[in-house]
């Protein structure tokens, strides 16, 4: 599995203490996200800041993705082959890989490492992304092994996709984060790029399961939420098993990881919500008496 970072004495990303491990690829993009690094399995990262111009990445590439042109190294982003060959040679580390390669033991290892954080705390591992359940195959055998050894486990995840790949991992895995960033489907595909149905139809049958469920609602005030789309998720969600709706309040934190991939970072003008605004999505949500 490809992992873009691991982090430990995680208090945000489900009950206790917990490791949240992130997955790379993701089959959406979100205007907001803070995880660009996550779009695809693996991706070329160039700090410039680390950058001496010592050229030697220029030659060691055979695709002319290197160019340095008025004191400037430019990279071709759509010519590289994913060969590494820069990366290894920079010795400053303004070149390296998103992710790394982890194979089911060593990944379990360094969930062990903080079994005793779970144990006083009753927390556990988290798996984000990007998108964890693209990963099923892989995902599925690795909660398999925390369950067996005891580990509490969540997922967390955007939900678009066909319920067939979360599915076989239900059993394993004792909690569901799920996102539900609007209701409305063309509110969705204008931010997202993607449709919602099957994130709703996600959400609609892991509570005809009864599965534990959080939701996440992120936050960008007149972006992807405002007081009337914040009413129809609540009466989407009232009734339904979730046991906590957390709400998400925009930053503009990951906004310098852009940069680093070569991607452009679409709604920098966005503002984080007011207090207001925040306590708006509340009401609504008690209104409707969904938990928060």
């Amino acid at each position: 599995m490809f992992v873009t970072n691991i982090q430990r004495f995680s208090l945000d990303d489900g009950p206790g203490i917990r490791t949240t491990i992130f997955l790379a690829g993701c089959n959406m993009r979100c205007l907001w996200c803070h995880n660009p690094e996550n779009f695809e399995k693996i991706m070329l990262g160039y700090d410039r800041e680390k950058c001496t111009q010592c050229r030697r990445c220029q030659q060691v590439c055979q695709n002319d993705v290197h160019i340095f042109k008025n004191n400037e190294h430019q990279i071709q982003r759509e010519k590289c082959v994913k060969c590494w060959k820069c990366a290894g040679v920079c010795d400053n580390e303004a070149l390296f890989k998103s992710s790394r390669e982890l194979s089911k033991t060593e990944l379990l290892a360094e969930i062990e490492k903080d079994r005793h954080f779970y144990n006083r705390s009753q927390g556990g591992v988290t798996f984000s992304g990007g998108e964890p359940v693209l990963w099923s195959k892989e995902l599925g055998e690795i909660l398999a092994e925390c369950k067996n050894a005891g580990i509490h486990t969540a997922i967390e995840t955007a939900g678009n996709y066909s319920f067939d790949l979360l599915e076989p991992l239900l059993d394993d895995a004792d909690l569901i984060i799920m996102d539900c960033k609007t209701y409305s489907d063309e509110s969705h595909r204008r931010f997202t790029g993607q449709s919602n149905r099957k994130i709703l139809s996600n959400i609609q049958k892991l509570s005809d399961i009864g599965k534990t469920m959080w939701v996440r609602i992120p936050v960008i005030w007149g972006v992807n939420i405002t007081s009337g789309e914040m009413q129809r998720i609540a009466e989407f969600l009232e009734g339904k098993s979730v046991e906590k709706v957390e709400l998400i309040p925009y930053h503009k934190m990951g906004i310098g990881k852009y940069r680093l991939y070569g991607q452009a970072y679409a709604i920098s003008d966005a503002a984080p919500p007011t207090e207001e605004q925040m306590e708006e999505c509340r009401r609504i949500l008690r209104n409707y008496h969904v938990g928060i």
